[in-house]
């Protein structure tokens, strides 16, 4: 029997990573909070470490756009 890894939340996860990186300044909040629902529905073992990378670049622009 070949088992196959379950790759839908990968693609999910991969498409938020490229959506941090290319949102609109206005678009940005509401990409945060869909990112923070995510993170609290996967359990602790299992976190998408490009799903913490999207979180770390949209606050990282977030502080840069208060700042100014």
């Amino acid at each position: 029997m070949i088992f196959r890894k379950h790759t839908e939340n990968k693609l999910t996860s991969q498409e938020i990573l490229n959506q941090a990186s290319k949102c609109k300044p206005g678009e940005l909040e509401n990409l945060l909070l869909q990112i923070q629902i995510k993170l609290e529905q996967s359990s602790n073992k299992h976190t998408d470490h490009d799903i913490l990378r999207a979180k770390t670049i949209i606050t990282s622009r977030l502080a840069s756009m208060r700042s100014k």
